[in-house]
């Protein structure tokens, strides 16, 4: 055990201590409890500073085990971007046309197509199934 916690439970015991001694002493007269008391007000300041010391001296320990770690060479490397969904969509999700393995995160089942993906829902790829299907509404729409 570190002396500043050794230190901080020892005055935090004789606080308590004095703080049941005052409390005895004031069964009999109110003023002697006061010596009581303020003896307790100094072992809790007392208290205070040995966890704070003890606090640092912890936060000090875990920085230099922190700075002592070897650092990686050069920087984090981030794969190359597979198709234009995953780019927009901040390396979270794929596009269907993706090149990636079928284990990459897909994105929802009401998308189509790459390019409806980018396009915020406007244009279709050729290939597409839906987006033959919309532009055949869209035609029988505009002859109406």
């Amino acid at each position: 055990m570190q002396p500043s916690l050794c230190t901080f439970r020892t005055c935090s015991a004789v606080a308590v201590l004095l703080l049941g001694c005052a409390g005895y002493a004031a069964t009999f007269h109110p003023l002697l409890a006061v010596p009581g008391l303020l003896g307790a007000a100094l072992f809790v300041c007392c208290a205070a500073d040995a966890r704070a010391e003890y606090r640092r001296q912890i936060t000090r320990a875990r920085w230099e085990e922190r700075l002592a770690r070897p650092q990686p060479e050069g920087p984090l490397a981030v794969p190359a971007p597979c198709c234009a969904f995953w780019r927009s969509a901040d390396t979270l999700a794929h596009g269907p046309e993706c090149t990636r393995s079928a284990a990459a995160p897909r994105p929802a089942v009401h998308d189509c197509c790459e390019r409806w993906w980018t396009s915020l829902g406007e244009l279709h790829d050729r290939s597409c199934r839906r987006g033959a299907a919309a532009s055949a509404d869209r035609e029988s729409d505009a002859r109406s």
